[in-house]
This record gives structure tokens, sequence and C-alpha cells, in this order.
């Protein structure tokens, strides 16, 4: 059975998208893996009940391999899927995670953009939902729109939220905008002026002037306000 067709679906052909689960709750796992069970283009090469032990999956000789993607629950015993996202990125393994939640919380999601997940998600949302946000991550974009981001745009954002930015930031160059981009893929200025063949410090440069174009102070104001614009 399938739940797709080629028109909206970001995998090419013959290439299903090779997912690992990662969620502590066995009924859970069980029902997200029967949903997505029923999406032909995705494949669920692994599955981890925390942080731990997917990592000694993928670091396992005689493992599953790497998948093109890591869909875990936020909260875990032993290894929390930010701390997952923080062991990847200290073996360097550009692995993208998307986190599931269950609560509608700003403090998570800061938590999550921070860390550097690709996606932030409710457990709520539909399977629709969650497949397409699986393949815009899988694409090289973001799925960091629960519906805590459009409550806090609508009420203009409490604390680190409440930006001190004009409503209409100055625009943002084709090249700051592909730079912004990628700061909120969770990637370094190191990573990115490598992705783009520019030196760190012209990485740097071009963060300085959207900070400064999107009045904020640094890299995780910069990526909620982004969202919060509608801009990734």
């Amino acid at each position: 059975m399938t739940m797709t067709t080629d028109k909206d679906n970001h995998t090419p052909a013959g290439s299903p998208l090779k997912l690992m689960l990662v969620e502590d709750q066995q009924l859970v796992r069980e029902g997200l893996k029967g949903l997505l069970a029923l999406y032909e283009d995705v494949d669920i090469i692994a599955e981890a009940s925390d942080g731990a032990e997917a990592l000694t999956l993928l670091e396992a000789p005689s493992g599953p391999g790497m998948p093109d993607l890591i869909l875990s629950d936020m909260r875990m015993p032993r290894l929390d899927g930010l701390g997952l996202i923080r062991a990847l990125a200290a073996r360097a393994l550009t692995i993208p995670v998307v986190l599931l939640t269950t609560f509608d919380d700003a403090s998570a999601f800061d938590e999550a953009v921070r860390a550097g997940a690709r996606g932030f998600l409710l457990k709520a949302i539909s399977p629709d939902t969650l497949i397409q946000a699986l393949r815009d991550v899988q694409a090289g974009g973001t799925a960091l729109r629960p519906s805590l981001t459009t409550r806090m745009a609508q009420t203009g954002g409490r604390g680190e939220r409440a930006f001190q930015a004009t409503e209409q930031p100055d625009p943002l160059s084709p090249k700051e905008l592909q730079v912004l981009r990628l700061v909120a893929s969770g990637r370094s200025n190191t990573e990115i002026a490598a992705l783009l063949g520019n030196s760190e410090g012209v990485i740097k440069n071009h963060c300085s002037a959207i900070f400064s174009k999107m009045g904020v102070r640094d890299r995780t104001q910069a990526v909620l306000r982004a969202i919060d614009l509608g801009w990734i």
C-alpha cells in the first residue's frame, strides 16, 4: 500500500529514505513503525530504545549502516534526543535528526534548535505532515514548525523571542539566505564554509550581516526569527 505519489515525493524513484527510529516506549515505537510502513518510500533500517543504543548500532561493524535520517523522541532515559544530536556531532556523523515531542513547549523548541535538530515536531501531527517533514529534511531543508511557532509569531513572542527587530527586517541577499538556512540545519561555520567553498571568515561576515539585518544577537535568535517570518 502506498500513500504517496511521484508528484509529491522528494525521494528519487528506487531510493527510499533510510530511517533509524529511536523511541524508548515500545508501544509508541511499534505504532510509528506501522505508520511509516504504509509509505513505500520510507525504509526503517534500524530501531533503538534510546540514544545510547542508537550510537551502538551506528558504530557496530555489523550494524545496519548509516541512515539518511534519524527520527528520535526528544525525552528518553540514558541518552535523549538532544544528547544523541551532540554525540553524533562529536563523532563527525552528519546524520540529520528530527525530534518528536509530546508537549508544545517553547523552551524545548529552543533547546532543539540550539542542539542542531533539523526537525522538531509534535507527536500529535498528522501522518502526512510527518512524512512531508521527513522528506523536507532529507532534501536538505528543515522541519522546525510545531504549533508553538505559529502561536508565538501571532503573540510576538516572550523572553528570548521578543525580538528588537522591526516588523519586517531588511531583506537578505541570496547568499545570506543560503547561509541562514544552513545555520538553521545545525551546521557550524566551518561546515558551511566547506559546503559553499568559502573561508570561515567569509561565513562569519555573512552571519554578522544576517544578525544585523534581522536585529538579533545570535544564531538561535536568527533561526527563530526566520521561522517566524516564514523564511525557512
